[in-house]
């Protein structure tokens, strides 16, 4: 339909227009087929938390700076986090004070995306609801019995997550029809949990999907005063039938990571837990004191695992831990937030600066003074970090601040998929920005009729030097039929 009505408007616009049309067509086919080969050679999927299940928030994907918004959704409600936002301020046991929160854990709607699809879930309405990335548009939506305060998992065509009501769900990615749910316990009890009704064992962990095997973890009590339990699960991914179960020895809170032997479970304020993924056997708990522990963790590619926020008699910090020998390590991030560590180099976030080290001897390559504390995530050689009302794009090299961007709400969430930027707030507000495109001769972030309408009254001029930027091409400073070309193939790949 694109192709035809295209005909028959080019025709109206002259017979010069019309005739190139028709002798052309094949090549602006040819070109399509080149720049939507090489688009989806550097364009990326980000279809868990943080990119993958080792939890890296890093992609090969680089984006051409400066963005330009694209849309933005407003989710009409703000998050309602499980927990309050102030965190515990001192150990008088241990005599330490000015702690981080270490269960800082659903502040905004995680955002996740693949292909032309981003997904969320939402602790304010109980739903995962599906945006068009291109238009920010709502596809669909899927209510559940509880708050969902993990971002869903995108893994061969299907999305699976939990809720607070107990239940993990799959359904099918284009459409989000129900596949089937799945629960840890057979009890329907509720309970009343920082002003909701949830199950007497939420799932308060997102979904890692690997191998087609779905492993997650429900509960927060145990005991025998409360008649509770707690679980660490595994199911398959096709059918949601049960591979083992196990009672971990500690409640599991946020996000599971995944190696090729192991599962290691965060486990809100105490030490994380690890398992083996073919059978859940209980391995051990990660750190030594009850002052290591945090729902934030990643691990790198060569198996060391980072996880806090602990907590010493100097402060909060992100500490690390080798997950191949057992080993701990005497390098800690002061007062750290975020991590992105690569085969090289480790950037880390602090609440005032951000610092790039070099990792075989620990030296810092810079440090730069930065008011973007609260997200940090890596996208080729940029950096994009979130702060209040903004987001920052942050130079590799030298730690320069290469673009800025104003957004609402404090950004807790960022992704990169598939050419765009997507930003989340604990406002409930979720911002797509793309690279401008050439073609988008309005700037109104569209490749649209009113750019065609642009065009045409500007090849109808005469010398008309730069020709207002629709000289696309950039051959000769004149319009003419490969400008045409090039228009119409932004159009259609947008």
């Amino acid at each position: 339909m694109k192709d035809i009505t295209v005909t028959r408007w080019v025709c109206h616009r002259g017979r010069q227009i019309c005739r190139w049309w028709t002798n052309a067509r094949l090549g602006v086919l040819a070109v399509l087929i080149a720049v939507f080969l090489s688009g989806m050679a550097a364009a990326e999927d980000w279809p868990t938390y943080m990119h993958d299940n080792h939890r890296s928030g890093a992609t090969s994907e680089q984006l051409e700076l400066p963005l330009t918004p694209r849309w933005a959704y407003g989710a009409g409600q703000a998050p309602r986090p499980s927990w309050n936002e102030t965190p515990a301020l001192q150990d008088f046991w241990n005599n330490t004070r000015d702690h981080r929160s270490r269960i800082n854990l659903d502040r905004a709607f995680h955002v996740v995306a693949a292909g032309d699809s981003l997904y969320f879930g939402s602790s304010s309405s109980d739903k995962v609801v599906c945006l068009d990335t291109r238009r920010g548009a709502e596809r669909w939506k899927f209510f559940t019995g509880g708050p969902v305060r993990f971002a869903p998992t995108v893994y061969e065509g299907k999305v699976y997550f939990g809720s607070d009501d107990g239940w993990i769900y799959c359904l099918n990615a284009d459409n989000g029809s129900y596949v089937w749910k799945n629960r840890a316990t057979s009890s329907d009890e509720l309970m009343f949990a920082n002003g909701r009704m949830v199950s007497v064992s939420p799932v308060r962990t997102g979904v890692a999907v690997d191998g087609g095997v779905v492993y997650w973890g429900a509960g927060l009590f145990s005991g025998s005063q409360t008649g509770l339990n707690r679980y660490i699960c595994a199911c398959g991914a096709e059918t949601g039938n049960d591979i083992w179960k196990k009672t971990p020895p500690k409640p599991v809170q946020g996000y599971p990571l995944v190696s090729s032997n192991n599962v290691y479970m965060p486990a809100g304020k105490s030490t994380p837990t690890y398992y083996r993924r073919s059978n859940g056997t209980h391995l051990g708990s990660i750190g030594s004191s009850g002052r290591q522990g945090g729902v934030y963790a990643l691990l790198s590619n060569d198996n060391k695992l980072f996880y806090g926020p602990h907590y010493s008699s100097w402060g909060s910090y992100i500490g690390k831990y080798d997950a191949s020998t057992g080993a701990s390590e005497s390098v800690a991030w002061a007062t750290g937030n975020h991590l992105v560590v690569t085969a090289s180099y480790s950037y880390y976030s602090s609440d005032a600066e951000i610092t790039k080290i070099r990792r075989s001897d620990k030296q810092a390559i810079w440090s730069v003074p930065s008011s973007h504390p609260y997200e940090l995530i890596l996208a080729g050689d940029t950096l994009f970090a979130g702060g209040d009302d903004e987001v920052a794009a942050i130079s590799t090299g030298d730690g320069s601040v290469l673009w800025t961007a104003p957004v609402e709400g404090r950004v807790r969430s960022l992704a990169v998929a598939n050419e765009g930027l997507y930003i989340s707030t604990d406002k409930g507000a979720i911002h797509c920005f793309r690279t401008k495109s050439p073609c988008d001769l309005d700037s109104d972030g569209y490749i649209d009729w009113t750019d065609f309408v642009i065009f045409a009254q500007r090849w109808l001029q005469s010398g008309c030097g730069d020709c207002g930027g629709a000289d696309l091409a950039g051959e000769d400073g004149q319009v003419n039929s490969s400008d045409l070309k090039m228009l119409t193939s932004c159009w259609l790949a947008d």
